[in-house]
């Protein structure tokens, strides 16, 4: 009855503010939209110390997500013979998505479209068993009214992303072959009644389609990640004072089902202990000695402490099934534990463990969305915003060492210091690990899930130029694309009062985060525009 396909072996845009209108709206970047992204750039499929890493730590298997394909149409008003082939078409072309885009999904369909609403129902609750992760309906041929209020109906039950797909129908001046865009029309309205979250697309049975599908298949694939992921945050406690750091944990579980364990620094000190020098020396020489580390400016025995917390980390996250964790990197550590942590969080995300520092739960989670609605391709970091020139065009993202050494630009070398805020203060008790260089150029996406309940989101596209090191640390320019400018992100983060943290990774996303915010039930904030970096409070 199913016929299941393997997961492929592979391993939006900025909303403008109206006060005609009072709404947002995307005028530039379209939902669907077939120009092609850009090209990501070659990004080095592995970090400095990855290979040790993974020998030490095996990456767990990713359990592919889980679509189901269902067909619709009446075999008494239009020739079922069609519909069971045009079904059978569609079904390939979400094949070849998926492994086109090399995405860990598997595709199941069934022997023809429905026309029994309740033998629909029956099928969906037995594939339930085993999960579903998102559903593609397609309109084979018109149906009978009960397919969309039975599946509506199981879907308030079940809460699922939906696709809902027709396609034109063929213009021959004699009988219509399926209305396909009415039996959609008429479907949708009892989905949008019932209270059900949908997408939709006319598209042809072709690769025209491709885009939006693999939009809708990255996004039910990141929602499910969530639903079934868990966090770790290590050291317990925002940093002191960094109110946007925090998350309403409950208010994150009932949204996107994620949740928070918390452990100590302690916990994982005790941990890293079972780490002895023979697993330290080759990853602080893979780091250190690597002929692109032009200076190594600490002693060996903050490298080490650094590198063993991260040990224990992954550790911990891989022993517990953790998808993603924040550390506590300040105070605690650079004084209690004679290091800092951003080396490591540099490190874990070479990896592939999604980590922010600072403690950042929020940040950790728009690192994570970034993450899974690429498969991991972005790479990711978590940064300040810390520079503006209107004149350029440009905005400086710039954060203290803890970005992946696979972000290296090309040509240019990295160093191993001590934190450049703790030499400000005091060189002679200032500690590292930090991972000092360029960011590689190329197309980026930023975002920001707001504190405290992630509940809001902001998200601009840009490219990082060609600039130079403005200061030490991570550093990289990036120019808004789209038509958007440097001052109409900093007036519209300025004014809506944002947080301070944002997550950046390579790639144009923002068309897909805005679908996956669109099955979370995430606010996206509108675009404020400002001819320069001056401006008023936005009401909220």
């Amino acid at each position: 009855m199913f016929c299941r396909s393997k997961p492929s072996a592979k391993g939006a845009g900025l909303l403008e503010w109206t006060p005609q209108s009072g709404r947002s709206r995307n005028p530039v970047i379209p939902m669907n939209t077939r120009i092609p992204p850009p090209a990501l750039p070659d990004l080095p499929s592995e970090g400095v110390a990855s290979r040790l890493l993974k020998d030490l730590f095996p990456p767990p298997a990713v359990k592919p997500a889980r679509i189901v394909v269902l067909g619709c149409g009446t075999a008494v008003h239009f020739p079922w013979d069609h519909a069971c082939k045009i079904y059978a078409e569609a079904s390939a072309q979400i094949r070849q998505v998926v492994r086109s885009a090399g995405l860990p999904v598997e595709i199941v369909t069934c022997d023809a479209p429905f026309e029994d609403p309740v033998a629909l129902v029956r099928t969906l609750d037995e594939l339930l068993a085993t999960n579903i992760d998102g559903v593609i309906l397609f309109h084979a041929a018109y149906t009978c009214g009960e397919i969309g209020s039975h599946l509506g109906r199981w879907l308030l039950d079940h809460p699922t992303p939906l696709l809902s797909w027709s396609w034109p129908d063929p213009v021959t001046g004699d009988a219509i072959v399926a209305n396909s865009l009415c039996c959609q029309n008429f479907l949708l309205g009892m989905m949008a009644r019932l209270g059900v979250r949908y997408v939709w697309m006319h598209e042809p049975v072709d690769a025209s389609a491709h885009p939006f599908i693999e939009r809708f298949l990255r996004s039910a694939r990141a929602r499910s990640r969530f639903r079934h992921g868990k966090l770790l945050h290590v050291g317990g406690t925002r940093v002191e004072a960094f109110y946007d750091g925090e998350t309403d944990e409950l208010s994150v579980m009932r949204r996107f089902g994620l949740r928070f364990d918390r452990i100590d620094l302690q916990t994982a000190l005790d941990r890293s202990r079972k780490f002895s020098d023979a697993h330290i020396r080759p990853l602080r020489e893979a780091i250190l000695q690597n002929p692109l580390c032009t200076k190594v400016a600490l002693p060996d025995s903050q490298t080490d402490q650094t590198l063993r917390f991260g040990l224990a980390i992954l550790d911990y996250a891989q022993e517990r099934g953790y998808i993603g964790c924040t550390v506590k990197s300040w105070p605690d550590l650079w004084f209690a534990y004679q290091c800092s942590i951003d080396g490591a969080v540099s490190m874990l995300n070479d990896y592939g463990l999604c980590t922010a520092e600072e403690g950042e739960m929020n940040g950790l989670i728009s690192s994570l969305a970034l993450w899974e609605i690429s498969n991991g391709k972005a790479i990711t970091s978590m940064m300040d915003l810390s520079a503006a020139n209107v004149a350029k065009n440009r905005i400086g993202l710039w954060h203290c060492g803890a970005s992946p050494t696979r972000m290296l630009r090309k040509g240019r070398t990295y160093e191993a210091r001590k934190h450049v805020c703790l030499e400000n203060g005091d060189p002679s008790t200032a500690v590292g690990l930090m991972l000092e260089f360029l960011l590689e150029l190329g197309p980026v996406t930023v975002t920001r899930y707001q504190s405290p309940d992630a509940a809001r989101c902001f998200t601009f596209e840009g490219d990082l130029r060609d600039c130079e090191l403005a200061f030490r640390g991570n550093y990289g320019e990036v120019e808004p694309v789209a038509g958007h400018t440097a001052a109409d992100v900093m007036g519209s983060i300025l004014a809506h009062g944002m947080d301070h943290h944002w997550s950046f990774g390579y790639g144009h996303w923002a068309r897909e985060l805005s679908m996956l915010n669109h099955w979370l039930g995430v606010r996206e904030l509108p675009l404020v525009r400002s001819p320069q970096l001056q401006g008023f409070s936005h009401s909220q």
